[in-house]
């Protein structure tokens, strides 16, 4: 295990260094205090058919396919419980002790579901569901104290291939409004960047439209005048809503496929401002994530893209070298740059993913940013697509991508010797599914058996929150933050929706906090501005926490490390 020491303080000042030409270590951390990560500080296994989460995908005859796994605790028991996606049909999956059983929650659903979201449309407490069906108009699903029943509430409009959507207050009424991206369908185009690259216009893509619902807590209505169209339609693979520019406002930023991300900045009316974020993200976006990753207290936005290394071109074997090369040159060309990590600095975003080792992602998909060794420092797990096997070297590109945080830069480890295994994957989730203490991943497999990936590694402490009184306050708990202050250091998370391309992560906070065994202050926000402050909470549980209290509190199980 590593252990935290004053490494925030470090991460402010490189931050705002990083306006004027990057990210460089300044080296007031010394060997003693901080040794870089290795696969020795990493352990995972996949444990889903011994715990019964058993679930393959089939091929719908489609690019990129639906193979997709959503979180949430839809029976409000303090356990993650699973959605699957891709295999035929969406399986929910309920958590009883950290072992899953197929529930009969679900109606059944008629067509080809791409996508999903859970999230409380009401404010009664409950999780409901939104499945986003392909070629198809959206199923609104309500969870009634546990079991799902369909309900009409304004989602009317057909999408073509809706990968990701995500849900705040964007309006300041107290309601989740939904955000939906579309992608397009390669059975009927090509996207206009797959031919033309750098040099595309706005208007020259031929992507689809994404959509803005908002609501009254009762029904929805698609927003035709906030602000949110760009100069053209593109192909849209993920999106986060959160406030992102420090307005106060949720804002929202989505990933594109083939052009340049987008930033939409709320405006605190419920109208956006619409920028492209330049050529640093003109590359294959698939993921958005908003996280604080470098413990500055500001969320950055991290996109998955497409990176093999042209040194490494050489690594393959002759039968497939001169293939993988014409591809690479006439599809991809310079687009081949990697992940971007867009640190905010005021003016604007800063694309830091090169400079903090970011970059090197093969062919990302969905990503899962979480504290894996509870050390009080978010690592990044990605999903890859297996395009081509690498010899010779690391990474081989066949495996996930996982990068630990050591001294502000992040370290790739090795995935075959943390235990992950090759397959074709493209959503990914972070949870801890046995209340161990411990995040663990689970991953959907392209036309592939589905993995929960048990976190084995040993473990700082840590503290899981759970934000609720959504009931109470009558208004949305999304865009709630927490702060935790121990050992002196403070730590940021914002209780979003936590979606992404194909997958959506628990919503249940966790905070890394090394060799402190309290948390000394735990300080919540919630949207409407009410406020508690919970002093000297010992860490190994996870709280329910509410504008009355600390309303429960389930200690981890043995299997803590």
């Amino acid at each position: 295990m590593r252990v935290w020491r004053g490494v925030g303080v470090l991460i402010a000042v490189v931050v705002l260094a990083g306006c004027a030409g990057g990210f460089v270590p300044d080296g007031s951390v010394s060997d003693d205090e901080l040794s870089d990560p290795t696969a020795d500080d990493y352990a995972f296994s996949d444990v889903s058919e011994t715990v019964g989460l058993e679930y393959e995908s089939i091929s719908i005859g489609a690019i990129n396919g639906n193979d997709g796994v959503y979180t949430t605790d839809y029976t409000n028991s303090l356990e993650t419980d699973v959605l699957a996606i891709g295999g035929g049909g969406p399986v929910l999956f309920e958590n009883r002790g950290g072992e899953f059983e197929r529930a009969d929650a679900l109606p059944p659903i008629n067509g080809t579901v791409q996508g999903a979201l859970f999230f409380d449309h009401d404010n009664d407490g409950w999780e409901d569901l939104l499945l986003l069906r392909r070629g198809n108009t959206p199923i609104f699903l309500e969870n009634d104290e546990g079991t799902f029943h369909e309900r009409d509430v304004g989602f009317d409009e057909s999408f073509v291939v809706p990968t990701s959507a995500s849900a705040a207050d964007v309006t300041g009424n107290g309601c989740a409004d939904v955000f939906i991206v579309d992608y397009n369908d390669w059975l009927d185009e090509q996207p206009m960047g797959w031919h033309h690259y750098l040099n595309l216009t706005a208007p020259e893509d031929n992507g689809q439209p994404n959509a803005l619902y908002t609501s009254d807590c009762t029904e929805f209505e698609r927003a035709t005048d906030a602000g949110i169209e760009g100069d053209g339609d593109h192909w849209s693979m993920a999106t986060s809503i959160v406030d992102l520019t420090g307005n106060g406002h949720p804002d929202i930023h989505v990933a594109n496929d083939f052009f340049e991300d987008e930033l939409l900045t709320n405006q605190g009316d419920g109208t956006f401002e619409h920028a492209y974020l330049g050529e640093a993200t003109d590359r294959n976006g698939m993921s958005s994530r908003a996280v604080d990753v470098t413990g500055d207290g500001h969320l950055e936005i991290f996109v998955t893209n497409i990176h093999f290394p042209r040194d490494r071109w050489a690594d393959l074997p002759d039968t497939q070298r001169q293939l993988f090369v014409d591809f690479m040159n006439s599809r991809i060309g310079d687009r081949n740059q990697g992940n971007n990590l867009l640190v905010w600095t005021g003016d604007g975003f800063e694309d830091q993913g090169a400079a903090r080792g970011l970059n090197e992602s093969g062919w990302g998909w969905s990503g899962a940013l979480e504290d894996f060794d509870s050390d009080g420092r978010i690592d990044i797990f990605h999903t890859t697509q297996f395009e081509a096997r690498f010899e010779g070297g690391e990474p081989t590109f066949v495996e996930p991508m996982l990068f630990a945080q050591g001294d502000g830069e992040f370290h790739r480890l090795n995935a075959s010797e943390v235990g992950l295994e090759e397959l074709d994957e493209r959503g990914a989730s972070a949870l801890d599914y046995d209340t161990s203490g411990s995040m663990d991943v689970a991953v959907a497999g392209n036309n592939a058996r589905y993995r929960l990936y048990s976190n084995d590694a040993p473990q700082g402490n840590s503290l899981q929150v759970v934000v609720g009184g959504a009931s109470d306050l009558e208004y949305t708990t999304l865009g709630t933050t927490v702060e935790a202050t121990a050992d002196g250091e403070t730590q940021y998370r914002v209780r979003n929706a936590k979606a992404d391309y194909q997958s959506q992560d628990t919503r249940t906070l966790h905070f890394g906090v090394g060799d402190a065994t309290a948390v000394d202050e735990l300080h919540v926000t919630w949207p409407d501005g009410t406020e508690r402050t919970f002093d000297d909470v010992d860490t190994g549980q996870r709280l329910l926490v509410t504008p009355d209290g600390i309303e429960t509190q389930r200690s981890y199980t043995a299997d803590q490390q």
